[in-house]
C-alpha cells in the first residue's frame, strides 16, 4: 500500500507539473517581445472589437491578461485571456495531454504533430468562415516550415510570423498556437431554461450550420465527433468552434449496402443511400442530420412552444433522428418554422378575432400589475407576441390578466414584446407603448 500510495503522490505530481509548465510556455509565449507584423499599427486595446474588422496583431499580444485554463483535450489545451474589454479564446498544444504523453517519438517531433492538427482545424476555420463558425483573429507559430502551410491575409483578422526561433522549453520546434473568439460551453441545464424562442434561435442555427457543412466551399463534410462539446455559444448564436474530426467528401462504395446510415445506439440501418459514380451520395449530409438531432434539436424545438406547433415540431425531430432528412431539408424545415412563429400563421381564425374584445389605448402604459410570471409562456412576466391579436388571446386565456402592453422592443424573430398586467386602472402616457384593455375591465 505505502507503494501504491507514493507512486500516487508521484504521478499527482507530475501531471500538476506539466499543467504548470503548459500554462508557463503559454505565457512566455504571449509575452514575447521578437515578433514581425504583417498588420498596420497596434490599436488601443480597449478599442479593439473583431466585429468591427479592425486587426488583432502581434504587437498586441503581450497586452492579453488573465490568463486561465478553460478546457483541454488529447492534444489541445484552451485558454481564456482578456484583451482590453474582450475576452478571448487561446488554444495551443496541451503539453500533458493524451497524444503528447502517449506518442513513443522525440517530445520536439510529437509536438509537431499536435502543432499539424492545431494548424489543420485553423486552416478549416478560415476556409470554412461563416456567422455559425468561431472567428479566428490571429495565428502564430515560430517554425518557418509552417509558414506557407498557415499564413493567409485574406482569410484571417490578423496573422504574423516570429522573427526568431522560439524554443525556452522541451518543444524545440517551437509554440503554435490560435487566438479566436471566445464562447461559453453549450449546456443543456442552460438549453433547458430557455424560453421557446430562445432555443428556436440555437435551433435555427444549427439549421445554417448543417446546411454550410453539406455546401462547403470545401464540397460536402462529416463531422465524425458531431457533440455539444463541439460548439459554443457567442452572441447569443450557436457556433461551431472545434472540428478537428471533420472529413471532406462523401465516403466510398462499390453498392448500396456500403452506404448504410446506422443507428448509433442499436446498430440498426436507418436508410440506405445510394452508391452513385464510387461515392454515397449525400452521406455525410444525412449523418449529420441524424447527429444534429440526437444532440440538439431534441432538447431544442418539442417543447414549450406554441400548442399549434407541436405537432410540426415533433415531426421534424421524429424524421431527422431516423434518417428521413438530410441537412438541406432540416435547414428548410427549420426557417419554415421560424417564418410560421414570426407570421402567427398558426393563429385560428377565432383566436384572431379576440382582438375585438379589447379597447386600444396608443400611447399609453400600465407602470406596474404585471401578470403572475408563473402563469405566462416566459420569465420576466414578458412573452412576445405575433401581432396584438395573439397578445389578446394569451391574455383571454387567463381571467385575472385583464390588459396588455406592446413595447417598443422586438425579438430576433420580429416578433413584438408584451407585457401582461392584472388590472389597468392608472393609465400613464407613454408614446412608445401602446395598451389593450379588455372591454368591461380596467
Amino acid at each position: 500500500m505505502a507503494r501504491v500510495s507514493r507512486l500516487g503522490v508521484y504521478v499527482t505530481a507530475y501531471l500538476c507539473l506539466c499543467l504548470l509548465a503548459n500554462v508557463a510556455l503559454v505565457v512566455i509565449f504571449i509575452a514575447g517581445k521578437h515578433w514581425t507584423s504583417f498588420t498596420p499599427a497596434a490599436l488601443s486595446a480597449d478599442e479593439w472589437d473583431p466585429s468591427r474588422g479592425w486587426t488583432f496583431k502581434c504587437a498586441d499580444l503581450p497586452f492579453i491578461t488573465n490568463l486561465s485554463i478553460i478546457g483541454s483535450g488529447w492534444t489541445k489545451a484552451v485558454y481564456r485571456g482578456q484583451y482590453g474589454k474582450t475576452w478571448l479564446a487561446v488554444k495551443t498544444v496541451h503539453t500533458s495531454g493524451h497524444d503528447m504523453t502517449e506518442c513513443l517519438e522525440s517530445v520536439s517531433v510529437c509536438y509537431q504533430h499536435c502543432a499539424a492538427k492545431i494548424i489543420k482545424e485553423t486552416r478549416l476555420l478560415q476556409e470554412l468562415s461563416h456567422a455559425n463558425v468561431i472567428k479566428v483573429m490571429l495565428i502564430v507559430i515560430s517554425s518557418c516550415n509552417y509558414n506557407k502551410v498557415l499564413y493567409n491575409p485574406y482569410q484571417v483578422y490578423g496573422g504574423c510570423i516570429p522573427d526568431v526561433e522560439y524554443s525556452p522549453g522541451p518543444p524545440v520546434a517551437g509554440i503554435v498556437a490560435m487566438v479566436a473568439e471566445l464562447g461559453r460551453p453549450v449546456n443543456v441545464i442552460e438549453i433547458l431554461q430557455m424560453n421557446y424562442e430562445e432555443r428556436l434561435k440555437l435551433a435555427s442555427d444549427v439549421g445554417r450550420i448543417l446546411h454550410h457543412l453539406a455546401q462547403s466551399p470545401l464540397g460536402s463534410l462529416l463531422m465524425n465527433d458531431f457533440r455539444r462539446e463541439q460548439f459554443v455559444i457567442s452572441d447569443g448564436s450557436l457556433k461551431l468552434s472545434d472540428i478537428d474530426d471533420i472529413v471532406v467528401g462523401d465516403p466510398k462504395c462499390t453498392s448500396y449496402k456500403d452506404c448504410a446510415i446506422k443507428d448509433g445506439i442499436k446498430e440498426s440501418i436507418l436508410v440506405n443511400l445510394s452508391c452513385v459514380t464510387g461515392l454515397c451520395k449525400g452521406f455525410n449530409s444525412r449523418l449529420n442530420a441524424v447527429h444534429a438531432s440526437q444532440h440538439f434539436m431534441r432538447l431544442l424545438i418539442p417543447y414549450g412552444g406554441p400548442a399549434a406547433l407541436e405537432s410540426t415540431c415533433l415531426r421534424i425531430v421524429n424524421q431527422q433522428s431516423i434518417g428521413l432528412l438530410d441537412s438541406e431539408a432540416v435547414h428548410q424545415e427549420i426557417q419554415a418554422l421560424v417564418n410560421n412563429y414570426s407570421s402567427g400563421a398558426y393563429l385560428s381564425a377565432a383566436e384572431k378575432e379576440t382582438i375585438h374584445s379589447y379597447t386600444v389605448l396608443h400611447g399609453s402604459t400600465v407602470h406596474d400589475a404585471d401578470f403572475s410570471c408563473s402563469r405566462t409562456l416566459s420569465k420576466g412576466c414578458v412573452q412576445s407576441v405575433s401581432s396584438p391579436a395573439e397578445g389578446a388571446w394569451l391574455c383571454s386565456q387567463f381571467p385575472e390578466c385583464v390588459a396588455y402592453v406592446l413595447i417598443d422592443e422586438w425579438t430576433w424573430t420580429g416578433r413584438q414584446v408584451a407585457v401582461f398586467k392584472t388590472r389597468a386602472r392608472e393609465v400613464k402616457g407613454n408614446e412608445r407603448h401602446t395598451l389593450y384593455i379588455r372591454r368591461g375591465q380596467g
